[in-house]
């Protein structure tokens, strides 16, 4: 395996990306510069930094945003082979760099949490809390890219300990990494090593992400029960609630919210990003992303539906979420219709839409548009929307239909500044499980969510054909068309619920098998 050979392989400090937390910031992911090993693990600050350097790992754009651009509800533009285009079209393969990288991450990430966990106990003096707190954040870290890994790729090695370059592990069943990930999150539950906030070092993880995470796994593996409790436990901490402003959750004004359980932090000055990389053409950006057609279907109306104005009084997460003909976008309206005199014209260039629309969520143009080149809106990971829905799907497939379920997607339905029509009591498991997932789709687009969603559904092959964008009225006909590129799409179901093993592990490791059909 090439985390064997070159990552896995006991990490020196001088690799690690560590980093600091500020006073009045959340968590900064500065290189400090190199640490030598021999002076290394004597103080608490040695554990800091180490820690910090998992952190480093976590997801970032690519994981949230470009994600669902794999999946039936939005597009990723060409951009060279081995890229995630490649996953959205079904013609990926086992040399995939961006699923290889993706790979490579997650193990640096484990390497890095094993590293700390083997010599946090080589502080002799220190604060025993504290470096018990360290500790747990670095078994919590692990068992969130375990979560990811088991999700993406199922049966992995499960690797606890640091590797030597010699060792060659073999993949562990996905059930037994779940077993393993859950009573990993009891333990840091119940052992309370995790404070429910922070005052100065937001962005650390807490007791509400450590119980959030087991609703997730077992959430992504059917293990209702367990879901439902760990949810509902969330909820009953009183300390989370849902932010008012939808659009502004996903800018600067929403950062660090109630709303947020877990997410990946960035710092001017510090880990940044382009801010419009993924979005429009006129504001700098280079339209990686973006939302389909099949994602504008799932929306519902506030009101009666204008068959002269399919837009109007659409569900507001819509426009929040995406850009679309006649919105605002910077200074200027948005329009990528075939004739349009502007740079987001569908396909005028190499950085306009491929399919019409472009992505919204996740940019605030007030605070970028002057330096988008700083961008640093925090990456969500988990948030309190997420956990009242997997409350109410996991209550739902348990067949315990009651008012709590139809409270839990309500309260997501009627956040002010989305205020959708409640859903009334009375329906079925069937029309229900129907209801919450378009709910999902809608309320957590371009969150990176929808991929497990649609493996767990088994629903694979609703991605499969022509892929259609913008809805418009053509002029020269009179009718409401869709704009097409005319790409289509493949999936296999005998393959593609989990990605391959990257070719280089197999090249590498004997002990390693490929998932099938690659």
């Amino acid at each position: 395996m090439k985390i064997l050979n070159k990552t896995i392989k006991y990490i020196g400090l001088s690799y690690l990306a560590l980093g600091f937390f500020s006073c009045d910031d959340g968590l900064d992911l500065i290189p400090p510069g190199q640490v030598s090993e021999l002076i290394y693990w004597q103080q608490e600050k040695d554990a800091n930094l180490a820690v910090n350097g998992i952190y480093a790992e976590l997801d970032g754009q690519a994981m949230v945003k470009e994600l669902d651009a794999v999946t039936d509800i939005g597009f990723r533009a060409p951009s060279g082979p081995g890229s995630f285009h490649d996953v959205c079209m079904g013609t990926f393969d086992p040399v995939n760099a961006a699923i290889g990288s993706q790979w490579d991450r997650y193990y640096r990430g484990v390497q890095r949490a094993n590293n700390v966990l083997a010599n946090i106990g080589r502080i002799e003096q220190g604060d025993e809390n504290l470096l018990a707190r360290y500790e747990a954040e670095a078994r919590f870290l692990r068992a969130f890219f375990y979560t990811q890994l088991s999700s993406l790729w199922g049966d992995v090695p499960l690797i606890l300990d640091p590797l030597e370059i010699t060792d060659h592990i073999g993949r562990t069943a996905k059930s037994e990494v779940v077993d393993f990930v859950i009573a990993e999150l009891d333990q840091i539950i119940q052992g309370n090593q995790l404070p429910l906030s922070y005052s100065q070092e937001v962005g650390r993880a807490t007791l509400g992400a450590a119980i959030a995470l087991k609703a997730r796994i077992a959430y992504r593996n059917e293990r209702y029960t367990v879901a439902r409790d760990a949810a509902k436990a969330v909820m009953d901490l009183g300390i989370y609630e849902l932010y008012p402003d939808y659009e502004a959750l996903f800018q600067y004004a929403g950062q660090n919210s109630s709303e947020v359980i877990f997410d990946r932090q960035y710092a001017v000055g510090g880990d940044t990003y382009n801010a419009f990389s993924y979005a429009a053409a006129s504001i700098g950006g280079g339209s990686v992303v973006e939302p389909v057609h099949n994602l504008f279907l799932k929306y519902g109306y506030k009101g009666p539906q204008n068959p002269n104005d399919p837009f109007e009084n659409i569900d507001p997460r819509w426009n929040y979420t995406t850009y679309y003909t006649g919105q605002p976008i910077g200074t200027s309206t948005f329009n990528s219709l075939p004739d349009s005199p502007t740079a987001d014209r569908v396909r005028s260039s190499e950085f306009s839409t491929v399919n019409g629309y472009n992505l919204k969520k996740w940019v605030d143009f007030a605070a970028d548009g002057s330096n988008p080149n700083t961008g640093s809106i925090n990456m969500i990971l988990i948030r309190y929307a997420d956990i009242l829905l997997m409350y109410a799907e996991s209550k739902i497939e348990l067949g315990e239909i009651d008012d709590s379920v139809y409270d839990a997607i309500n309260e997501v339905r009627q956040r002010p500044t989305v205020e959708m029509p409640i859903i009334t009591s009375g329906k079925s498991q069937e029309e229900l499980r129907a209801i919450i997932r378009d709910e999902r789709a809608v309320e957590l687009a371009f969150e990176g969510l929808r991929l497990y969603d649609m493996n767990r559904w088994k629903i694979g092959e609703e991605k499969v054909g022509t892929v259609e964008g913008l809805y418009y009225l053509n002029t020269a006909s009179g009718e409401w068309e869709t704009i097409t590129s005319g790409l289509t799409r493949t999936f296999r179901a005998d393959r593609d619920y989990l990605w391959p093993i990257p070719q280089v592990e197999m090249e590498i490791n004997d002990n390693i098998t490929q998932n099938p059909n690659y």
